[in-house]
């Protein structure tokens, strides 16, 4: 019932030391086989998730690739981003997986989420996650 589109994967995991890790990627073989990732450390700004969402090698297949129309990114961007606040926010969060989510010309849409929640530990990192005010 989606619409036609490019299948990603969104990942965030608690890492005992760094925190919430986020990864993205565009779904199948890309992802799969050659570890085709961006990652990042949130807080993230929007440039940072929009810098996240180009920085895959595939990424190209998102903007048009071979006279494909282009997908909405900004739909994909802010799905991204509540997943950055949202595993930054819950550290009781331990692992959350949107595979797929597919990118169509109007809109994101996540087919598939897993989640493993627990009792959240003391992150090592603390405070140096925080954005500057």
């Amino acid at each position: 019932m989606a619409p036609h589109g490019v299948a990603c994967v969104i990942r965030s995991a608690e890492d005992p030391l760094f925190g919430p890790v986020l990864g993205f990627g565009l779904g199948g073989d890309t992802t799969d086989l050659l570890g085709d990732v961006a990652w990042a450390v949130p807080p993230l700004t929007d440039v940072d998730v929009s810098d996240m969402v180009r920085a895959p090698r595939s990424s190209p297949r998102l903007f048009g690739y071979r006279g494909v129309p282009p997908l909405d990114v900004a739909a994909l961007e802010d799905v991204l981003a509540r997943v950055a606040v949202l595993s930054d926010q819950l550290p009781e969060l331990l692992h959350l997986e949107l595979n797929p989510v597919v990118v169509a010309e109007r809109g994101a849409y996540v087919l598939g989420a897993t989640a493993r929640v627990g009792v959240a530990g003391t992150r090592a990192d603390g405070p140096r996650r925080a954005l500057p005010a």
